[in-house]
């Protein structure tokens, strides 16, 4: 399952209590055997540091051209941030405003820039897919998407492109009625949940 992660990545996860193996139940309701817990990665910024340094050497080898970096609040703020630094772009964020994702009033010259997305984990897509839309309306040019850690192993397709990652695993996600893991015993673990439905 962890074929694809980069052995430096995957140290620094395991050595902040970052990737947790177990059994635990997602905020959709489902059942998993990984869960990744980014908030201890915020919380230690000398470990966040390291791994948006490896992000941020993925994208300049990539060779995009591009004025902004732009990520979703709240989680992938400090991701995003670090990362324009870094990268001595400018940095941008999305917000959803009446369950609409919006650019906070102030990112005046962002209309017409081209811009990433930096994010920190891709499960379904459904968060880059809001903050893409947003771009459009804002007429900037999308030149790449990137995440810290990719839990669909590089299956989801966003505007027709590859979604970039540092970690890129299959994550499955059982129905609690045909879930192994309860079958098998394991006792069942309800981390922190963000205010996303799944």
């Amino acid at each position: 399952m962890l074929d694809n992660a980069d052995p430096e990545v995957l140290d620094l996860f395991k050595e902040f209590d970052a990737l947790l193996q177990g059994h635990f139940k997602l905020t959709s309701g489902k059942h998993s055997e990984w869960y990744f817990e980014k908030i201890r990665l915020i919380e230690n910024p000398a470990a966040l540091e390291k791994l948006v340094d490896l992000l941020a050497a993925k994208i300049r080898a990539d060779g995009r051209d591009f004025d902004y970096v732009v990520s979703p609040a709240y989680g992938a703020i400090a991701i995003g941030f670090l990362a324009a630094l870094k990268l001595g772009k400018k940095f941008a964020f999305t917000q959803r405003v009446e369950e609409k994702m919006s650019f906070r009033a102030g990112f005046s010259e962002i209309d017409g820039a081209r811009a990433v997305i930096v994010e920190d984990i891709l499960t379904t897509g459904g968060s880059i897919a809001e903050v893409v839309e947003c771009l459009k309306r804002h007429n900037v040019k999308l030149a790449g998407i990137y995440v810290l850690v990719d839990r669909t192993d590089g299956e989801v397709r966003i505007e027709s492109q590859p979604v970039g990652s540092l970690m890129a695993l299959k994550v499955q996600a059982f129905e609690p009625e045909s879930c192994p893991l309860c079958q098998s015993g394991k006792t069942l673990t309800k981390p922190g949940a963000s205010d996303k439905k799944a």
